[in-house]
């Protein structure tokens, strides 16, 4: 890139002043002395006298830190964050969750599907719940000999049958969803 005599190359180190020769009726950045003598002077400030630029600096002052996306924010900043953004969970966290805890739906908890994880917990209740309904009515019906009449006894049977299916049935889903976490990109059911 071609510069005028006039501007000095801010890339090459220029002497703060230089003498004048004999005859010589201008200093070192092309403008006249009105003696025979070169005056000290200093260079233009950058971009200062440069059509075109309007760059100044400030003088002991710092650029505001920004932050690598993923490394936080620098100390003292608060950092932005995009409304709907959740950090990306671990896939391996997802499915050891998946595979121990998955009938209870703690995995989709911690993947943030708090819907999917809340009917995984109400299909556990249920389970627990017709459990209990199947052991009262056992209870309450049986006599001192042990004896506990066909009617009652089919409704237990049918209650812990019941329990029985949905248990497996969360189970399955359970299992399912950890298969789908191990094979996905990212962890995600999507």
């Amino acid at each position: 890139m071609s510069q005028s005599p006039n501007i000095p190359d801010p890339g090459q180190s220029q002497p703060m002043w230089q003498p004048a020769g004999p005859g010589s009726s201008s200093d070192a950045y092309g403008q006249g002395s009105a003696s025979g003598y070169a005056q000290a002077t200093r260079p233009p400030a950058y971009g200062n006298g440069q059509p075109g630029y309007s760059y100044s600096q400030q003088p002991n002052t710092q650029q505001a830190a920004y932050a690598a996306p993923g490394y936080g924010v620098p100390y003292g900043q608060a950092g932005y964050v995009q409304p709907g953004y959740m950090q990306p969970k671990s896939k391996a966290a997802a499915a050891v969750l998946a595979f121990f805890l998955g009938g209870l739906g703690i995995h989709n908890f911690y993947r943030g599907q708090v819907r999917r994880g809340v009917i995984h917990l109400c299909l556990v209740a249920a389970v627990v719940v017709l459990f209990v309904i199947g052991g009262v009515i056992i209870v309450a019906n049986t006599d001192d000999f042990g004896y506990t009449p066909d009617g009652p006894s089919a409704a237990a049977g049918f209650s812990f049958m019941f329990a029985t299916l949905v248990a497996l049935g969360n189970c399955i889903w359970a299992l399912v969803e950890f298969i789908m976490i191990l094979v996905s990109s990212d962890g995600s059911l999507r």
